[in-house]
């Protein structure tokens, strides 16, 4: 990295938008909006992949507590992508509704992955 980038990115290094600007201006070259996507729809198609290994898992050995896992993974990876951008596209919803949705969706994902840990026939 040259001294003249070093030094025109130190005031702005100190905080959270560092790693964003970073990756904004020296990896990636793209806007913060489009990096979010992009970095959230990575997220998303990783979380599908673990999704259907899950599911896969769940058909194989007929245990419901990878098929809780499966949708506690959905809901934590590719279900708050899809419906935030939804929601953003197709409604004039403020930042705090997307955020309450995603929050919602998290909420879902972590409580059927609590739910998998439960040993089937346990009650």
């Amino acid at each position: 990295m040259s001294a003249s980038i070093v030094s025109a990115i130190a005031p702005v290094l100190e905080g959270p938008r560092a790693v964003v600007f970073l990756l904004e201006t020296t990896v990636v070259g793209l806007d913060e909006a489009t990096t979010i996507f992009f970095l959230g729809l990575a997220s998303a198609v990783l979380g599908t992949v673990v999704t259907w290994t899950a599911y896969r898992g769940f058909v194989r050995n007929d245990s419901q507590p990878m098929l809780f896992l499966a949708i506690g993974v959905a809901f934590l990876t590719v279900v708050p992508f899809v419906l935030s951008h939804a929601v953003e596209l197709t409604t004039d919803a403020a930042d705090a509704t997307v955020l309450l949705v995603v929050t919602a969706c998290h909420l879902l994902g972590l409580i059927a992955i609590v739910r998998s840990f439960r040993r089937p026939n346990s009650g």
